[in-house]
């Protein structure tokens, strides 16, 4: 596997001859180099495991293309990754349905969901005794909520989607809602004494916070959304896949090789994560964590997108959609999703 990684943070003679001079044109040539972007915490174990097993480049060859090399930029925040995409640093990037929305709505569907990653409860976690509640949050000082990018990522919306169903004011609580990556905003509210005293955080950061007993869960975006949701998906611009259609099928057939692999080999997949993160948890915890179907589900269907899609648009975000269809390119049509 060619991986480079990088850090920021495509009449019968007649018709005989016709055929002939057709076939002796070269094909287009597709990209010899995938750039792929992931941020921080266990949601990007596909990419471990993409990675890992060298899927894009056997799917690449499966389907006739040479073997391309992996590019991997490691970029924080969903409004980092848009901005990623949108300068073409990187041809598929990950990040909350939230951003991925504002990217198809903002371009007018020059992007779109190449895929759906997974589902995870995203929990709001503080290490201030004061807050009990969301409505808490009205009444306090000296206090931020750390979220992967403010107003933009999906941890800044689902928040807004609460503060508009319970004050009719979507941007209640945005003045308190600060831009910080997962592993600083861990540090912050375990240290104590910061004004961060929040975390919108995803895994493992939410595990840590709660286990660590400094901190409380406040509210989950599944409380939010009414249920299970989809929280990441990956991103593609229309041009790339019309350019580049076999490796966009590559790269989309790679990862969800990858989902069926994760789920039958969460231990495995936990040695991976460890490996390529580095992290200092415990091993155990992590794959206590990816076997914990309540924690994370690694799965492509659109689960509740329609929900953000439909704020996002109530709010003068985007454009109206129709259906989840609209946001998420066609080969995902076949799925039964929300």
């Amino acid at each position: 596997m060619k991986f480079v990684a990088r850090k920021s943070w495509v009449a019968a003679g007649v018709a005989g001859v016709m055929l002939a001079a057709v076939s002796a044109v070269p094909a287009k040539a597709e990209v010899s180099t995938v750039n792929l972007a992931q941020q921080f915490g266990l949601l990007y174990v596909p990419l471990h495991v993409v990675l890992e097993h060298g899927l894009v480049e056997k799917h690449a060859e499966k389907i006739g293309l040479p073997v391309p090399e992996i590019k991997l930029f490691k970029i924080s925040g969903g409004a980092n990754i848009n901005k990623a995409l949108l300068a073409k640093t990187i041809d598929f990037g990950a990040h909350g349905i939230g951003p991925a929305l504002k990217l198809w709505g903002r371009t007018k569907g020059a992007f779109k969901v190449a895929s759906g990653m997974a589902d995870m409860p995203l929990k709001l976690n503080t290490n201030d005794p004061n807050v009990k509640t969301v409505e808490d949050y009205v009444n306090v000082t000296d206090h931020k909520i750390a979220t992967p990018a403010a107003k933009v990522s999906i941890q800044a919306v689902t928040l807004q989607m609460y503060a508009d169903k319970k004050w009719g004011e979507p941007t209640k609580l945005d003045h308190l809602v600060v831009s910080m990556k997962h592993p600083i905003a861990l540090a912050a509210i375990m240290s104590g004494g910061q004004t961060v005293k929040s975390h919108f955080a995803t895994l493992p950061y939410s595990f840590q916070e709660l286990k660590s007993g400094k901190t409380h869960n406040v509210i989950t975006s599944y409380d939010i959304l009414g249920g299970q949701h989809t929280v990441l998906v990956m991103s593609a611009s229309q041009e790339f896949k019309n350019e580049n259609p076999k490796t966009y099928q590559a790269v989309t057939d790679a990862y969800n090789e990858a989902f069926e692999w994760v789920n039958a080999n969460p231990e495995a997949a936990a040695d991976l994560y460890i490996k390529y993160t580095k992290t200092k948890l415990d091993p155990a915890e992590v794959k206590a964590m990816l076997t914990d179907k309540n924690e994370i589900t690694f799965d492509p269907t659109p689960k509740h997108t329609m929900k953000y899609a439909n704020f996002l648009h109530k709010i003068g975000d985007i454009p109206k959609a129709d259906s989840w269809k609209d946001f998420y390119f066609e080969n995902n049509h076949h799925m039964s999703g929300s």
